[in-house]
């Protein structure tokens, strides 16, 4: 499923979907959030064939899409639903002329990293305390794909 979200009961049925992705110990964005996120026109919500298994949720300013978040279930870790949403996204960054694709990663988050770098993604920089642990604060590597 790809979407730009406008009306409110889309974005209630996408945040179902969004819920439903069951993660580690990761902190999912509440309703408010959620639902001001998507009342921007430029949002986009890929799910996984089984929406419960995974999503990707990104935006696009001028000619660059920027993914927001991106989870897979943690009953199908290890059977490449992230790795077809990615590349689903890639198709679609192609169709439509993006230039580049960015994102940041904790750079604690070993695996996501791995997979961004097989996919072709490079390390660009690095966002000190970008993330807020009940540890404290954790850096982040900011990532970019050239299309």
């Amino acid at each position: 499923m790809l979407k730009s979200i406008m009306q409110r009961s889309d974005i209630r049925k996408i945040y179902k979907k969004y819920i439903s992705v069951k993660q580690l110990d990761r902190t999912k964005w509440n309703e408010k959030f959620f639902f001001n996120i998507f009342l921007n026109k430029n949002i986009f919500f890929l799910s996984s064939y089984r929406s419960s298994h995974g999503y990707l949720i990104f935006r696009k300013i001028l000619d660059e899409y920027e993914i927001l978040a991106l989870a897979t279930n943690i009953k199908n870790f290890r059977k490449g639903i992230a790795s077809k949403l990615l590349k689903r996204l890639i198709e679609k960054a192609k169709k439509e002329d993006i230039n580049k694709v960015f994102l940041e990663v904790s750079e604690n988050n070993i695996a996501a990293i791995k997979l961004y770098l097989k996919m072709g993604f490079c390390k660009l920089g690095c966002r000190k305390n970008y993330y807020k642990t009940p540890e404290g604060f954790q850096n982040a590597f900011i990532m970019v794909l050239k299309i």
